[in-house]
């Protein structure tokens, strides 16, 4: 399952590379580390933490009918080897709440390494504890960032996230992650 990486971020790219070539230019890029499965449904599911890296593009001029939302495109990577990792895509919308503080909230889509397969009573008893189960390969994902503006360049960002498939595989126990990232924009 873990093998399949290189495939999954090269589908990703595929998707999502129409859009980047509309945005006009790179305005941020952020990085940091996430609890892994933290809370929700998974919660505490899988170990370890995940490494965060993430785009945050110009909003092109076509977006304006939206609120000139700003395309993301990122990628959350599991230290453990059995947990999920995870490619994806989304628009984000920001609003300044003061001079120094700002909230960023968005939507897209995601696609991981997790588990896929129907969860069954009998055969995965034993894995009932630790391993999440996803249900999808694609899946739907929120997140929510509280900044704070360090300075004009780099800012502290809270970071919750949210993967899920909303119900439309049979198994939906969903991916959250909460952790600190600092973004530096150009």
């Amino acid at each position: 399952m873990k093998s399949h990486m290189g495939a999954i971020a090269f589908a990703v790219l595929t998707l999502v590379a129409p859009v980047s070539a509309q945005a006009q230019t790179f305005e941020e890029v952020r990085g940091g580390i996430l609890a892994q499965s933290c809370c929700g449904q998974g919660s505490n599911k899988e170990g370890g933490v995940g490494l965060n890296a993430e785009i945050v593009l110009t909003s092109p001029d076509i977006l304006s009918i939206l609120g000139s939302p700003k395309p993301i495109f990122g990628a959350t990577i599991a230290t453990d080897g059995d947990a999920t990792s995870q490619f994806y895509g989304a628009f984000e919308w920001d609003i300044n709440l003061s001079p120094k503080f700002f909230f960023a909230a968005g939507a897209g889509g995601a696609v991981h390494t997790g588990e896929t397969d129907d969860f069954d009573p009998i055969a995965d008893a034993a894995r009932v504890d630790d391993t999440l189960f996803l249900g999808c390969r694609v899946q739907f994902r929120i997140h929510g960032n509280l900044g704070y503006r360090l300075n004009e360049r780099f800012n502290l960002l809270g970071t919750w996230s949210h993967m899920s498939n909303a119900g439309l595989c049979n198994e939906n126990e969903g991916l959250d992650h909460l952790g600190l990232r600092l973004g530096y924009k150009f």
